[in-house]
């Protein structure tokens, strides 16, 4: 059995949560403060027959603040849906009554806190009362606030009532299906070593009891222990020390105090039980305070695994939900993935929750659920569907997703480019604007190649939904048409098949205009084919960015001194360095084949340098550019009054496209344009005239 569905209504930072469908296993990630710990306890208030019912009574702060408060009426609830117990007879019928529907067979379980029945103005209402499907809770929250607010009296808390009920009628009480269908949380930042030594928290205890020794195998060992503690109390010291607390005991309560101490074991079956404790070593002598943090958490968790697995085993067993919180505490980031990744493909009723970019690069794609805040503050998850991608593309995609790149699921914003080259010129060519991409949460990856489609589907509106943009090398060649269609225009080829993610219908007009323009020769004189320039704005507003040619030759014209630095601290030799300069100047001039091999041919780890290297060295350069805006305005020969906008940018060619790019992150993070317009000089006051 397993969550397939949740819905979380008015509670804490959940003004109306969905997760459907909720993978299993599942992996929620999101930056801090999102609300992933407010989800594991929204999902306690259904499912954890530990949580105690008064912690099931709400307080004012855990009301959702955007809405009426506990005064005016409010509902709050928390909707799972369980499916894939089809075949668990068990699982059938302590849910029967809660089935809402047989393909797949799927039960609903809600929990419910609402104002009980209350006299307003002569008039009984009850929040709730016509609310016989969840759409009719919804409407009667609306009601309920409506009653309150004309009621004489605020609500307090004693005016609530909470239920756990099935399928869709309020009245369909099930408050102890929990004990069945269950869900357990370890909690983030405990203190392992203290709980495993106090037999009461301790899950070696707990496992014991489950599974606990012989029972002649305990009477030995209890008869055993008795001889040995009658040896022990017929010990000398033993009995001075027994007689002395005696004597204190009498001197300081009187000699009818009823005090009559002795010294012994404890010697029951449970004491037994208790007084089993975990070495470390196959010789019991090192105990686990000897064994680190992160040890200790792996060997915490193995026991509580142990234990679950031998309940859901059991004839009556619970089928137990474990949920783990920031589970990475204490581990070393190798293990980490060697761990989860065995966990993550070992057992489907398994929740984490996380920051750690190590765990996510190890967690299947369609297990993984993305929770972040809108702009309007409203908190949103997203899962993968399974059916978003091939199976070829899935398993390609999480091997991307290594820990150097997992990271784009936590950022706020990502940047798609080709190459090592971008990925260094991008965040420094921003830093130059002004703008520290990691501030904002934004991340550059590169994804080492040029198909961008998959990572489209996967970040798009279908998938996780983050704000992502792309930046992609123009690639204008004159292949043969007839043996090479794709390669012609390889830029504008890879945003039309990412738009078939983004906006379909752009994306199928988008292609029909690109078959035709892909018949034309390429001018021999540098200049783009006939429609191109309207085709890169309009793949553009769907936030793809197609360059002219190659990210090198494209910003020759705006950084060609950054260039001509970079390569001569990285590159000995007058000729060298000379005949990288007159290839600048001819890629300044114009942009024919040969003007752009002459550049390429130098930044290549078979000639003077690398491109990785040189592009690792450039970035240093560009970050320190102050006249970025000033560069900007004379090759566009923009006047100094005015901003730069978005469409100049887009019609300047070379690197217009990635200005462009960088122009929007500009307005996403800073809320100025890229090249703003000058700020105003104050008027003196009172006349007086400005000093010089």
């Amino acid at each position: 059995m397993q969550l397939s569905r949740v819905r979380v209504r008015n509670f804490r930072n959940f003004e109306d949560l969905t997760i459907d469908p909720f993978p299993s296993p599942a992996v929620i990630v999101g930056e801090n403060g999102v609300g992933k710990s407010n989800l594991l306890a929204a999902l306690r208030l259904v499912l954890d027959p530990d949580l105690l019912d008064r912690h099931r009574v709400l307080s004012a702060d855990d009301i959702h603040d955007g809405g009426p408060k506990l005064a005016q009426g409010i509902e709050v609830s928390v909707e799972v849906e369980l499916s894939g117990f089809d075949d668990d007879l068990d699982a059938r019928s302590v849910l029967d009554g809660a089935i809402v529907r047989l393909e797949p067979l799927t039960a609903r379980l809600t929990y419910l806190f609402r104002p009980r029945r209350r006299p307003l103005r002569g008039e009984a209402v009850t929040a709730g009362d016509s609310a016989s499907q969840t759409d009719a809770v919804e409407d009667s929250a609306q009601q309920s606030a409506k009653d309150a607010d004309a009621a004489e009296d605020a609500l307090t808390a004693a005016d609530y009532e909470w239920t756990i009920f099935g399928g869709t009628d309020p009245g369909n009480s099930m408050r102890n299906v929990k004990q069945y269908a269950s869900f357990s949380v370890l909690p983030a930042l405990r203190d392992t070593e203290q709980d495993l030594g106090r037999p009461e928290r301790s899950p070696l205890t707990r496992l014991l009891r489950e599974l606990p020794p012989a029972p002649e195998n305990v009477t030995q060992t209890l008869a055993t222990m008795k001889q040995a503690r009658a040896q022990l109390a017929d010990d000398s010291n033993v009995k001075q020390l027994t007689q002395q607390l005696t004597n204190r005991i009498v001197a300081l309560a009187g000699p009818r105090s009823g005090i009559a101490p002795s010294l012994d074991f404890a010697g029951r079956e449970e004491d037994l039980l208790r007084s089993v404790r975990l070495y470390i070593d196959a010789a019991g002598t090192r105990d686990i305070a000897r064994t680190s943090t992160g040890m200790a958490n792996v060997l915490y968790l193995a026991l509580l695994l142990e234990r679950l697995e031998l309940r859901r085993s059991a004839a009556e067993g619970e089928d137990t939900l474990l949920a783990v919180e920031e589970p990475e505490a204490h581990l070393h980031p190798t293990l980490q993935r060697h761990l989860f990744f065995h966990l993550l493909r070992s057992l489907d009723r398994l929740m984490l929750t996380t920051h750690s970019p190590h765990i996510a690069a190890v967690t299947p794609l369609t297990s993984l659920v993305l929770m972040h805040e809108e702009g309007d503050g409203v908190v949103r998850a997203k899962a993968v569907p399974p059916s978003l991608l091939e199976e070829r593309e899935r398993k390609d995609l999480e091997r991307y997703l290594n820990v150097s790149r997992a990271e784009i699921l936590f950022a706020r914003g990502i940047v798609l480019v080709e190459g090592v080259a971008e990925a260094y010129v991008v965040p420094a060519l921003a830093k130059a604007a002004g703008l520290d991409l990691d501030a904002y949460g934004i991340v550059v990856a590169s994804i080492e190649g040029t198909a961008f489609s998959p990572y489209a589907r996967l970040l798009g509106p279908e998938g996780l939904g983050r704000k992502f943009w792309i930046l992609t090398d123009g690639d204008q060649t004159d292949l043969d048409i007839r043996k090479f269609p794709h390669l012609r225009e390889g830029g504008l080829t890879r945003a039309v098949e990412s738009l078939d993610a983004l906006a379909p219908k752009t994306g199928q007009d988008c292609r029909g205009r690109l078959e035709e323009m892909r018949q034309l020769a390429l001018p021999a004189d540098g200049s783009a084919r006939v429609g191109r320039a309207q085709l890169v704005e309009d793949v553009a507003g769907h936030g793809v960015f197609v360059g002219e040619h190659t990210l090198e030759v494209d910003i020759a014209r705006l950084l060609h001194g950054e260039m001509q630095d970079a390569f001569d601290e990285l590159v000995d030799g007058a000729t060298s360095r000379r005949g990288f300069a007159d290839a600048l100047a001819g890629a300044r001039a114009a942009t024919t084949l040969e003007q752009r091999k002459a550049v390429l041919n130098r930044i290549d780890k078979k000639k003077e340098v690398s491109k990785g290297r040189y592009a690792q060295r450039l970035a240093a350069h560009i970050e320190q550019v102050d006249d970025l805006s000033a560069r900007i305005r004379l090759l566009l020969q923009a006047g100094q009054d005015t901003a730069v906008t978005h469409d100049e940018l887009m019609r300047m060619g070379g690197c217009g496209p990635l200005l462009a790019l960088i122009n929007q992150l500009c307005l996403a993070c800073l809320g100025r344009t890229l090249v703003p317009a000058p700020e105003p000089v104050a008027e003196p006051p009172n006349g007086v005239p400005a000093s010089g």
